[in-house]
This record gives C-alpha cells, structure tokens and sequence, in this order.
C-alpha cells in the first residue's frame, strides 16, 4: 500500500483526489485489522494499527507531511555520534546541556533564524534559566 501510495502522490493529486485515497485507505486499514488472527505477534501488529488508524496515512491528505520520518532520522545521527564520541555526554548533566543545545539549535533554524547568532544573544543577555531549573534532578543510586 505504501510504495503504491508514494508512486500515485507523484502524480500530484489534488486536494478532493487526497481526501478520496485517504478515505479508501483508511478503509481498507479497517478491513485489515478486522480480521481474526490466531498468530500472537501479528494480533498484536494489527492492535498497534488500528490504535493509529486515524494517523498511519496523514501523509495522504496532507501534501506538507512527510510520508517517512527520514528527516527526523537524518536529524538524529549527527547527535547520536557525538554522544558515543564524548565523554562529558555519559553523565546526565551533560546529556542534558547536550540535548537541550541541541534542541534550541534545530528549533532556530527551523524558524529560519541563525543559531550562531540566537545562541550568542541568549547567552550575552544572559537569558538563562538557573541551573537549578535547567539540571535534571539526579537520585543518587543504593
């Protein structure tokens, strides 16, 4: 159904031909996960699809959505590398600050702003939470 979808997204439907296929899809996602199973793992794929069903095909209807996560994916590799390459990223603290950087990093130039300036206005007008606000609480272990 997918690969079918992304070949027929190609042809540039329109907006009523969008809520069309959405709607049969739908539809036939229902059919599917009506279906009695015996085979536990796959009762369990068809539980997960219809818990979703309204959300599995917004790719459909709305043409700015994404119909994979490959960008989020993308995103995410740069930040993974690091936190197996540096050391300061093995204890919460540091995973924190890293995350949150990160995060106020990505978010700036989603909005179209430059990080390098954002971050340099944050931190010399020194709009910074306390630190106890901006540390996780850590229970110490035993």
């Amino acid at each position: 159904m997918f690969v079918g979808l992304q070949s027929w997204l190609e042809t540039d439907p329109s907006t009523r031909q969008r809520a069309q296929m959405h709607r049969s899809c739908q539809n036939g996602l229902r059919s599917l996960v009506e279906r009695s199973v015996t085979d536990e793992p796959v009762a369990t794929l068809l539980g997960k699809i219809e818990g979703g069903i309204d959300h599995w095909l917004t790719f459909v209807g709305e043409p700015a959505v994404s119909p994979t996560n490959n960008a989020a994916e993308n995103a995410l590799r740069e930040p993974v590398v690091l936190r197996k390459i540096i050391g300061t990223l093995r204890n919460n603290r540091g995973m924190f600050v890293h995350k949150t950087i990160l995060s106020l990093l990505a978010t700036w130039r989603q909005q179209g702003r430059n990080p390098y300036e954002e971050l340099r206005r944050v931190v010399s007008s020194n709009e910074m939470i306390s630190r106890s606000h901006a540390v996780p609480a850590v229970e110490p272990s035993g």
